[in-house]
């Protein structure tokens, strides 16, 4: 038998590329987290599209509303499930070509990839610290300020928990490559 001159190269199953185990993991808790951020998302639109006290009066442009707050929550939940990590992973670039040219965009984007992982377990005390809020403003009927301000500094802090560690990796990283250049 002739070797059919058309046919595409064989490649050794050690060449083929395989999916970065990293950005995989990264992906995974993305999703995760999502998922968890998803339950008292859904608890707001219910208390923000269905008011619980009696005298509302049903205007026709609640539809309205009702309809697009839904579409934008399948979108934007959609599009963190597909783009979430692609997303932060083109932040990180732009940042990193803005910022930290000396140290290696490949080692920034495994930094980022640690942390991510981190987010499920962010997202939990996140989600909860939501559905407070959410119980407060609608349930309780607290004014916005007064759920909003002690609840929102809980959840900025608990953020900062997820993002310091990065930027502060981040900055060792760029550090160390410009020490190393001028050496």
């Amino acid at each position: 038998m002739s070797t059919n001159p058309y046919e595409s190269p064989k490649v050794p199953t050690a060449l083929q590329s395989t999916p970065n185990e990293d950005r995989v993991t990264a992906l995974r808790s993305v999703r995760i987290a999502l998922l968890i951020l998803l339950v008292p998302a859904v608890y707001n639109f219910i208390c923000f599209n269905f008011p619980s006290y009696a005298n509302r009066i049903e205007l026709p442009i609640h539809s309205v509303y009702l309809t697009i707050n839904s579409i934008g929550i399948v979108l934007i939940v959609s599009a963190i499930w597909f783009f979430g990590l692609t997303i932060l992973e083109f932040v990180a670039g732009g940042l990193h070509a803005i910022l930290a040219r000396k140290s290696i965009l490949d080692d920034w984007k495994a930094t980022l990839y640690i942390i991510v992982r981190r987010t499920p377990l962010f997202a939990v005390p996140g989600a909860a610290l939501w559905a407070i809020w959410v119980a407060a403003f609608y349930q309780l009927q607290l004014g916005f300020y007064i759920a909003s301000v002690p609840i929102g500094v809980a959840a900025h802090l608990l953020a900062a928990c997820l993002y310091v560690p990065l930027f502060y990796r981040w900055y060792k990283m760029e550090r160390a490559a410009a020490r190393q250049m001028t050496t």
